[in-house]
């Protein structure tokens, strides 16, 4: 065997085995509470193995407890990546970092891989993907979940709180049915007068309408009597000629006339 080759793996084996010196010290310091040396001896042994994701796990937990939370998620899912043993735990507490920052979505799509699992991280997860349902108002959601949660873990010391809290969510989706059937009510009395109102404004319309037309007609049919009346008076006025004809000079007549007025020259 070319010595090349057997004096990389001897460097191999060597940083590894320091890896996990590095790790398993770090380990203790994080159990101590020697913060300061568990970040330092974990940073030395990711650096040492990048596939060691247990000091991913701790690390992004040490950065969460001191409140970075952006290291923490990409120490996490750095780990993740690596799909070492250590898989569950880190997607675990990825998702409840998203659960804690309100990041709903991307919290449910962890969680809801862990239901795929077998494991107490898929019963946790049930457990906290029906709290996040709750926070989200999908009810009927958190019922079932929680259901699934007790029938899973039925000797859970949280029973009595999350059978009150079934009580609760159904007790708000009655009301909240009760809610809507009552605007529902609301909403069709209110189209139903609104309708009405319109066909009565309508029908007003119509009647405003036709008594018009009737005064119209009526006056159009007086317009045409008076007319014809005075029509006929006219034609019979006509008839008579007195009015209309010239008086003739009648000598004759008019010399009768003269000798009975008893005038003289």
């Amino acid at each position: 065997m070319n010595k090349g080759y057997l004096t990389i793996i001897f460097i191999l084996l060597c940083s590894l085995l320091q890896g996990a010196d590095f790790y398993e010290t770090g380990l203790d310091d994080y159990r101590a509470g020697r913060v300061d040396q568990a970040f330092m001896n974990l940073e030395k042994a990711l650096q040492a193995d990048p596939l060691r994701d247990g000091a991913c796990l701790y690390l992004g937990v040490l950065y969460q407890n001191r409140g970075d939370l952006s290291r923490a998620e990409s120490y996490y899912i750095k780990g993740r990546k690596i799909k070492g043993s250590f898989y569950k735990d880190l997607t675990f507490n990825l998702a409840n970092l998203y659960f804690n920052t309100r990041r709903y979505e991307e919290a449910s799509l962890l969680y809801e891989s862990l239901l795929l699992l077998p494991g107490e991280h898929r019963i946790n997860s049930l457990l906290n993907l029906a709290n996040l349902s709750v926070s989200t108002t999908a009810y009927d959601r958190a019922i079932d979940l929680y259901l699934d949660y007790l029938i899973e873990d039925p000797e859970t010391a949280q029973r009595a709180d999350i059978e009150k809290m079934i009580a609760l969510l159904r007790q708000t989706l009655d009301q909240k049915e009760a809610q809507r059937i009552a605007e529902e009510e609301r909403v069709k009395k209110e189209q139903e007068l609104a309708l009405k109102k319109e066909l009565d404004e309508k029908q007003r319309q119509e009647e405003a309408a036709r008594q018009k037309m009737l005064e119209e007609q009526k006056r159009l049919d007086e317009e045409a009597r008076q007319k014809a009346l005075l029509q006929d008076i006219l034609n019979s006025l006509s008839k008579s000629g007195k009015s209309t004809h010239s008086i003739a000079a009648d000598s004759e007549k008019l010399e009768e006339n003269l000798e009975e007025s008893g005038l003289d020259d």
